[in-house]
């Protein structure tokens, strides 16, 4: 599923344009990547947590240079999925797929 096939839904369901369903979603993902990137996490029922977490600095190996390398600590978007998400997968048929 790509950005059109979303605005497609949003258009159809909500009973609205394209062009409007398009500004409606790019108000959303702005609302929640500013919440994010200011540190806060949030919730979305049935679906789960986004927030932040930090990597550790670790040690990695380039192949392409065949030496290690020591990469920095890095904040990055984490994702808890809600327990409803987690039984709706479990329901799903792995040949369906």
């Amino acid at each position: 599923m790509n950005t059109s096939d979303v605005v497609a839904i949003l258009a159809e369901n909500w009973d609205m344009t394209h062009a409007e369903a398009r500004d409606f979603l790019n108000v959303i993902t702005q609302t929640f990547t500013e919440n994010i990137a200011s540190g806060n996490s949030f919730s979305i029922p049935e679906l789960g947590t986004f927030g932040t977490t930090t990597r550790k600095k670790r040690k990695s190996y380039n192949p392409h240079y065949e030496q290690y390398m020591k990469l920095p600590p890095k904040r990055v978007v984490d994702f808890n999925p809600s327990k409803g998400l987690k039984e709706d997968l479990k329901q799903v048929d792995i040949d369906d797929e």
